[in-house]
């Protein structure tokens, strides 16, 4: 960081975004019409804002044959690879003046798809109350605008970076593998990453995302058995039956046993202030006997369901555990043992992670948004597969979230708080200083 870098205080930050006002609100409202054009369209204006402000700016898409040696979307990828939504990414690179090893400011281009429709209708940024409302404005449309609000900050008021600074408006959550995992495998890396992107956590700038809780979607598949008799009617001849509702019970039973036994085995003490548990097994999905009269012996269960890991539990490890524990209680049961119960995992899949609290970047992301609002931000651990992940599984680069207090996220009252949002610029900004 250079001498010109320290020289420009958070006063000075704050009163050149409070100049800019009108115009970051206007841009912010650009944005949020420009998503509703679809996903290219919203990149393309995304392109050409960073060429405005002097990036240099590339673009790049993720082929299914990259994404093998990933743990997620692998069922699809099987199954239907045509229903993964692939799309451009766009990246805006600042050269550094120096040798260091540069950060990375990222945020999603990709929405929900009603959002398109409630465009149509919801066309225009409504501004009421201190609140800015827009379909898809807070996820992420505002944060990709207060980073490039926040670059053009930067360079406004004459501050350099010594390594590179890369800005990109990618594709994320569980898209992710065609935009952040994508990213990781072309750029950096670089020592440190921000996720731009409003806090779902109600705290807004409040909380610090630094965690990204590991996920195991798994699929468990039994069979049953009707009885050996003509009767339609199956109630009383139950016993020569096998039932596959009972059985996934059954089954059930013993995971959630297996569950907590890995809670205290993998305690975590943020998770838990935060969750009560550090580790959890839930069955989203408990199906048997689906189209068949009341009165028949269920002969098909299924059950979907998630594993949530802390970061001192890693994938690899829980999934062998998961299967472990799975192929022994079916080799204790003589009728499942006989080939009539299946694991499988979905495509929800992702490792545990943290960054860091006592190093150099997460304390200084905490003394900027301390010195922006005046309160220093909790640690938040309450987000799965976070695309801040990425860069600390694939570049062992420290990274965090943060962003405005927003609401109503996935509904057509999507909103941002006005000023948080300002603040949010003002609060990049500030990390960009000190880290670039």
């Amino acid at each position: 960081m250079g001498s010109r870098n320290l020289s420009i205080t958070v006063d000075m930050i704050r009163k050149d975004v409070e100049k800019h006002r009108q115009q970051h609100l206007a841009t912010l409202h650009e944005a949020l019409k420009a998503s509703f054009i679809g996903l290219e369209g919203f990149q393309k204006w995304i392109g050409k804002e960073m060429e405005r402000i002097g990036m240099q700016v590339e673009e790049y898409q993720v082929d299914i044959s990259e994404l093998h040696n990933q743990p997620a979307n692998h069922k699809t990828l099987r199954e239907n690879p045509a229903a993964l939504v692939k799309g451009p990414n766009v990246i805006g690179r600042l050269p550094g003046k120096g040798p260091g090893k540069g950060i990375l400011l990222f945020g999603h281009a990709d929405k929900r798809p009603e959002t398109y429709a409630w465009g149509k209708r919801k066309p225009e940024m409504v501004s009421r109350d201190g609140k800015l409302y827009g379909p898809g404005i807070a996820d992420d449309v505002c944060g990709l605008a207060s980073m490039l609000a926040a670059v053009e900050t930067f360079r406004r008021l004459g501050m350099e970076q010594e390594g590179d600074l890369l800005v990109a408006s990618i594709l994320g959550k569980q898209m992710g593998v065609f935009g952040t995992y994508g990213l990781m495998k072309r750029y950096g890396p670089v020592e440190a990453a921000i996720y731009v992107h409003p806090a779902e956590s109600g705290d807004g700038l409040g909380d610090l995302k630094i965690a990204s809780l590991g996920n195991l979607e798994f699929i468990i598949t039994i069979d049953g058995k009707f009885p050996s008799t003509s009767e339609p009617h199956h109630t009383i001849f139950s016993r020569e039956a096998v039932s596959a509702s009972q059985k996934g019970i059954a089954v059930l039973q013993k995971l959630h046993a297996w569950a907590e036994e890995k809670n205290v085995q993998y305690r975590h003490a943020r998770v838990e202030q935060l969750t009560g548990q550090s580790f959890s097994l839930e069955e989203s999905l408990f199906t048997a006997g689906v189209g068949q009269p009341v009165y028949e012996i269920p002969i098909r269960c299924e059950i979907r369901g998630m594993i949530c890991f802390p970061p001192n539990a890693k994938l690899e490890e829980v999934q062998k555990e998961f299967c472990g524990v799975f192929d022994n209680l079916v080799n204790e049961d003589e009728w499942l043992n006989r080939g009539h119960a299946r694991l499988e995992f979905g495509d929800l899949i992702g490792d545990s992670c943290a960054s860091d609290e006592d190093s150099e970047f997460v304390k200084m992301a905490v003394k900027a948004i301390h010195d922006v609002t005046g309160k220093n931000p909790s640690f938040y651990y309450g987000h799965s597969v976070s695309d801040i992940r990425y860069p600390l599984l694939y570049w062992n680069a420290q990274a965090f979230g943060v962003g405005p207090l927003c609401g109503d996220i996935g509904r057509e009252t999507e909103w941002v708080d006005e000023q948080e949002y300002l603040d949010t610029i003002v609060a990049v900004t500030e990390m960009m200083k000190h880290s670039a």
